[in-house]
């Protein structure tokens, strides 16, 4: 299962366009670099979208139960920050399955 690479742009105090990334989210779904302060900005064009974000760590061998995000149609949401020592994998990405295949417009602001 690949994941597609989202590009994170940087916002400042003096502002910034974000530029949105049209996707179509697959079955391996998208993965992107947190420092710990990056947002996932979502403008769903479809039907729902359920996005699931891995959580790293285990609890006494056990894994901690997954973050489950709801965007329904022709909603617009924000998502994060992601707290890097729960979120981030060996690589420091964030792991985002779907449920359905949507073309969905994304972006990614990394403040501070």
């Amino acid at each position: 299962m690949t994941q597609e690479i989202l590009t994170v742009q940087t916002a400042n105090r003096t502002g910034a366009a974000m530029a949105l990334q049209s996707i179509t989210i697959a079955d391996g779904g998208f993965k992107f670099l947190n420092n710990g302060k990056t947002m996932l900005y979502v403008e769903n064009n479809a039907g729902a979208l359920v996005l699931t974000f891995a959580i790293q760590p285990t609890l006494d061998g056990k894994a901690v139960a997954v973050k489950t995000v709801t965007v329904t149609a022709s909603e617009k949401w924000v998502v994060g920050p992601f707290p890097t020592q729960w979120y981030n994998d060996a690589s420091d990405y964030v792991i985002c399955t779907t449920d359905t295949d949507l073309p969905t417009s994304v972006g990614l602001v990394s403040v501070g």
